[in-house]
């Protein structure tokens, strides 16, 4: 059986505590996409457009564009987790590169 990481059960619970204070899907996919991206941060592995996603989308949804504020938050949130897993596959992939 798989142990989940610890780092990750503590995403998850912080996800939960986020969550609870969201009141709109906008609120509650917003706060999940900077979670993510916050994580892809501290792992030195943030991409360079998650940021202005998430920008773009606060601006969208201060125009009322609210499919386009949504799809532009679910983007910021792909790219975040693709981060995360591109940090955690190079953390030893790199070793296999290595000329010995």
């Amino acid at each position: 059986m798989d142990r989940v990481p610890a780092s990750k059960a503590l995403l998850v619970a912080s996800l939960v505590v986020l969550m609870a204070g969201c009141s709109t899907e906008f609120e509650r996919r917003y706060a999940e996409a900077e979670q993510l991206r916050g994580e892809a941060t501290a792992m030195g592995a943030e991409w360079l457009g998650t940021e202005g996603l998430l920008e773009a989308a606060r601006d969208a949804l201060e125009q009322g564009e609210n499919d386009s504020a949504l799809a532009l938050v679910e983007e910021a949130r792909f790219q975040a987790e693709a981060a995360i897993r591109q940090a955690e596959q190079e953390s030893d992939a790199w070793r296999t590169r290595v000329v010995r």
